[in-house]
């Protein structure tokens, strides 16, 4: 079961604002809109424009890749070709890579959102380089960094609040039970 993290807009500000701390990542979306590139975001402020319009859209989810120099390894934007075309458009592109640090948001309306981080571990891209070789060696990476960043952004969103399961809507407070009987008074 994949667990997000429900937070606000201003946890996701800052959130953002310590994934530009130590460098300046590049970030793409992970997927495009049907027929586009895929968008890029230069800053917190850009990604948070990006999130604020697709819930102001009513747009269930969407999400970031991270890459950042240090992590070296490389990122690939794949066309997708999509048959049958889906409204009117033939293809997308989507971010592809290794260590992409993916940032995932499930919007929940009105003031909340649920959060996640995932990324590939070093066994596992390792254990899947030779059917997808357009993503280079695994071992271009440096999965000492891409561990490290994506442990110390997990690690806060994790601090910020409390985990569901993805696409669940979180739970309303707890009221008492209407059947509950009522204690008399002295």
């Amino acid at each position: 079961m994949t667990l997000a993290t429900i937070i606000s807009t201003a946890n996701l500000s800052t959130l953002l604002d310590s994934a530009f701390q130590q460098e300046t990542p590049l970030v793409t979306s992970s997927e495009s809109e049907l027929g586009e590139p895929l968008q890029h975001f230069d800053s917190p402020a850009d990604i948070m424009a990006k999130a604020a319009e697709c819930a102001k859209a009513g747009i269930h989810n969407y999400a970031f890749g991270f890459w950042y120099p240090s992590m070296k390894g490389h990122s690939v934007e794949r066309k997708i070709i999509l048959d049958p075309p889906r409204e009117g458009k033939s293809f997308r592109y989507s971010l592809a890579g290794w260590g992409i640090i993916n940032l995932h948001l499930y919007f929940t309306p009105p003031n909340t959102m649920q959060c996640r981080i995932s990324v590939n571990s070093e066994a596992r891209a390792l254990s899947r380089q030779d059917r997808y070789p357009d993503l280079g060696p695994a071992a271009d990476w440096d999965w000492r960094v891409v561990e490290s960043y994506a442990f110390r952004l997990s690690r806060q969103l994790a601090s910020m609040g409390r985990t569901v399961p993805v696409g669940q809507k979180p739970a309303p407070a707890k009221r008492p039970s209407p059947w509950k009987r009522k204690q008399p008074h002295d």
